[in-house]
């Protein structure tokens, strides 16, 4: 008599995708508003696949998920199914139907040149007929917004679909001759007596037990990162950064780190649609730079 194989139940694409969204995504809050998707049904779906497998796919903690060890490697063959499924059902588009078809992309220009620019020629590859049109520029309160906004930001408080980017390690530095003019903080406290560059009034530092924000003296108030790491090289001031944007002048001794115990909040990166629900390509775009981004 045959031994009777074990019937081993291969979960759907389609619960293959709500595993990686929420993975992507970072917390089932934020996947359930990309996917337009009641939580507890985005919720109750991933319990039910992770029953089925017999494994714990995900860490779950009262504000985020994380991926349990025990499953990255399913994860990143799901992604790659799911991503191929997206391609695949891009494929089948006539050339029609994507005729005439223009997005509007809004992000600041160093979003632009150091993180988004370079991945975009890729997915234009992927749709032949579509017009990418990217805006630089500041906009007014009554102008349309953007069909995908990438900002620094935070994820609490969005009312539209949004989808995080990157979070990027920062530290304070300064040029030797401002240092030279004016002797390093020793504690986040000596900031105020420190010309600063940047937009906030205020920087958020945790060191050895405490957390707390620090007011700042502006010498500049400016946004775009590369200025701003410019005009610290020039020694205007201390200014916070991400650490690899900053590399090569530490490395060349054109910036010194400051405060080196003291930790700063990550630059959060962000992509917010312009309506909700977002449209089909404008979805597929926001996990495309999701995707390539969180590859490095």
């Amino acid at each position: 008599m045959k031994e009777k194989r074990r019937f081993h139940h291969t979960p759907a694409l389609d619960d293959m995708a709500l595993f990686v969204a929420v993975v992507r995504h970072g917390s089932f809050h934020a996947a359930s508003e990309a996917l337009a998707m009641p939580g507890a049904t985005l919720s109750r779906r991933i319990a039910a696949m992770e029953q089925r497998l017999g494994v714990r796919l995900l860490e779950r903690t009262t504000r985020r998920v994380a991926l349990n060890e025990a499953a990255r490697t399913f994860y990143e063959r799901c992604a790659v199914l799911v991503d191929e499924a997206s391609r695949a059902e891009a494929l089948l588009r006539t050339p029609q139907s994507e005729a005439g078809v223009q997005l509007r992309i809004a992000m600041s220009a160093d979003v632009a040149r150091h993180w988004v620019a370079p991945l975009l020629p890729a997915f234009c590859r992927l749709h032949p007929q579509l017009s990418l049109e990217i805006d630089l520029n500041a906009r007014d309160d009554d102008s349309p917004p953007a069909d995908l906004t990438l900002r620094h930001g935070s994820l609490r408080h969005a009312e539209r679909a949004l989808w995080p980017l990157l979070s990027l390690p920062q530290g304070l530095f300064a040029a030797p001759t401002y240092l030279a003019r004016q002797a390093a903080p020793r504690t986040p406290d000596e900031l105020l007596q420190h010309d600063c560059l940047g937009p906030a009034p205020r920087w958020r530092l945790q060191g050895p037990g405490l957390t707390g924000e620090v007011r700042l003296r502006h010498s500049i108030i400016v946004s775009d990162l590369d200025i701003q790491r410019e005009l610290a090289e020039q020694g205007a001031g201390i200014a916070m950064l991400p650490h690899s944007l900053v590399q090569d002048s530490v490395r060349h001794g054109r910036l010194v780190p400051l405060l080196g115990e003291w930790r700063c909040p990550p630059l959060s990166l962000l992509a917010l649609a312009g309506t909700t629900p977002p449209a089909p390509l404008v979805s597929e775009l926001a996990d495309f730079l999701q995707q390539r981004l969180a590859l490095g």
